[in-house]
């Protein structure tokens, strides 16, 4: 089981572009803060990326006073007065109902509360011309003062002084740690998408489009699960420590902590899985769930059937959808309860057809099932990991699918020795191979990596990594790594102990 991990594959470093050909769409929805946004269009107006290639649009989500454009700003802005009214209203709705009818090859969304370095723009863009399939995030650092006019700050950037403007700042300590854990995004494990953050970061036009823009029923964290649907459909993040910027003042979690992470904690988690400590609360199911499985039931009894369920689902919070192949139409045929020779595969329908998790698919009795075919049965959504398994697999999914998280395999697949089949398929490798031309299970296997074993070799190995201490030990360097201060060691204390109170003293 060598482990060859192909993951995001990106050049390591991209010069600035000397021609460039791409038009960039900058998008700034705001509500206010007149002052910091002149400021924002100063920086602007001196980007060194071809002005004749960018147009600026200002959406004015119900300001009072309304905005207007400064004096200095780029040559091309267009202010636009997005409409509310009560069903309408919000950023997320308003930058989706612009953005809709762009034309633009790139969009580049800024908040209005930042000044960027001339260059900024230019360092996105240098990606966006190597491939259309990045999703840029600009380098940002927190500044709590500042005095200067448009007109200075024009003037000192086109100096070329812009890290000069501050000698006092900071970064978001998770934000730069996990940054340099996943070195910039390039191997994002499950975590990276939550280094998308909305200040600045850009894409290209038709990849928003596809993956339908901003969730517009958020009203705050959209760009949170924004980042996380632009993980799981295998588009490479890039955080680039050139394009430098400053934020003015304190971001709005850092004000107002509490109050947000009430409101968008439970808001987030129905729509981003890997938010398992605060589903645990709930018992309710999800709008997106863990885990898509896809299992051929032909030779499967019911209660092997809830035995993977049961051992797939063991963490509180954790749920998933069941797609179960079998030759379902014989079920029609006329038989007698006490000679059933499909009673195994009747026991499952007649318990689980009333069931929304599971959905029933038809193939023949006899059909063997190519590996493409299985592949081309899991849909592409936000749910970050596919699963199938064949016959009476006596297999913990749960342990497949850790398996291959830890490993960062695209795809790990066992077989037994009655030659039935399982695998764990993540997401991001799915939707990438798909949008690649050529053979699908091909693709997984050029651009993330696939592994297949014996089931005994995975035991073999597996059961060496399962022992308490080990996987303790494993457990306490990966989260370890996240402390960055006093608020996250109590954290990672308290994690620490729930494992403790689970697994020994359960």
């Amino acid at each position: 089981m060598s482990q060859t991990v192909f993951r995001f594959e990106r050049p390591d470093d991209l010069e600035i572009l000397q021609q460039s050909k791409l038009s960039v769409a900058v998008v700034i929805s705001c509500r206010g803060g007149q002052d910091k946004l002149d400021l924002t269009l100063a920086s602007l107006a001196v980007q060194s990326y071809p002005a004749k290639l960018i147009n600026v649009y200002i959406v004015d989500d119900g300001s009072e006073p309304p905005l207007k454009l400064p004096k200095i700003r780029p040559a091309k802005v267009k202010l636009i007065n997005y409409k509310n009214d009560p069903k309408k209203w919000g950023k997320t709705k308003a930058t989706n109902a612009v953005t809709s009818s762009l034309k633009e090859d790139v969009l580049w969304f800024v908040d209005a509360d930042m000044v960027f370095d001339a260059d900024h723009l230019a360092h996105h863009m240098k990606w966006h011309h190597d491939a259309d399939d990045y999703a840029v995030l600009g380098w940002k650092r927190f500044v709590k003062e500042w005095s200067y006019t448009p007109a200075e700050l024009k003037k000192t950037l086109n100096n070329g002084e812009f890290l000069d403007l501050h000698e006092e700042h900071w970064g978001k300590e998770r934000w730069e740690a996990r940054s340099e854990r996943t070195n910039d995004l390039q191997n994002p494990g499950v975590e990276g998408y939550r280094n998308f953050v909305g200040a600045t970061f850009s894409i290209f036009n038709k990849r928003w489009k596809e993956l339908g823009g901003y969730n517009s029923d958020l009203i705050t964290g959209e760009d949170t699960e924004f980042g996380w649907r632009v993980q799981n459909s295998g588009l490479r993040m890039v955080a680039d420590r050139q394009a430098h910027s400053w934020h003015l003042g304190y971001s709005t979690i850092e004000e107002n902590k509490e109050e947000l992470n009430r409101h968008n904690n439970p808001a987030l988690a129905q729509l981003i899985p890997e938010m398992k400590s605060i589903r645990a609360h709930s018992k309710d199911r999800f709008q997106v769930s863990n885990f898509e499985v896809v299992l051929d039931v032909r030779n499967c009894t019911l209660s092997q059937l809830q035995k993977l369920e049961s051992d797939l689902l063991q963490v509180a919070g954790t749920q998933a959808e069941f797609l179960l192949l079998a030759n379902w139409s014989d079920l029609k045929r006329r038989y007698t309860p006490v000679k059933d020779s499909l009673a195994d595969l009747r026991e499952i329908h007649n318990w689980l057809k009333g069931s929304p998790q599971y959905k029933f698919r038809e193939i023949a009795a006899d059909a063997q099932l190519k590996i493409e075919e299985i592949i081309s049965l899991f849909t592409l959504s936000a749910i970050p990991m596919h699963i199938f398994a064949e016959g009476d697999f006596a297999l913990n999914l749960k342990d497949l699918c850790d398996f291959t998280w830890a490993k960062e395999y695209g795809l790990f697949g066992l077989a037994n020795n009655q030659d039935c089949r399982a695998f764990a398929l993540i997401n991001p490798a799915l939707a990438r191979a798909r949008r690649t031309k050529g053979d699908t299970y091909t693709n997984i296997a050029e651009q993330f990596g696939l592994h297949w074993a014996t089931y005994e070799k995975f035991l073999e190995v597996y059961d060496g990594k399962r022992s308490l201490t080990t996987r303790i030990s494993r457990f306490v360097k990966r989260e370890g790594k996240k402390i960055n201060s006093p608020k996250q060691l109590l954290i990672f204390v308290g994690k620490v102990l729930k494992l403790v109170k689970r697994k020994v003293i359960k």
